[in-house]
């Protein structure tokens, strides 16, 4: 069984433009590893909030709010 293996050209350009145009210097290493580091507290964030809302379903304020919020109209 054979497989398709990497060219080795193609990947000593890759790493050899990532290393020129980010790690070129302290600031933009910086720029990158915060940036990445940023976008990824977005997404994570998003991802346990979405889980904890379906372990939760049903148990939250916003889950049950209207049936307190039309009982508390209808008193008044």
């Amino acid at each position: 069984m054979t497989r398709d293996r990497i060219d080795p050209e193609a990947t000593r350009w890759l790493t050899c433009c990532d290393y020129s145009t980010i790690f070129r210097n302290n600031f933009t290493m910086l720029a990158a590893v915060f940036s990445a580091g940023f976008a990824f507290e977005i997404g994570f964030n998003q991802a346990m909030n979405k889980v904890w809302d379906n372990n939760n379903r049903g148990r939250q304020w916003k889950d049950i709010r209207h049936k307190y919020v039309e009982e508390a109209e209808d008193d008044e």
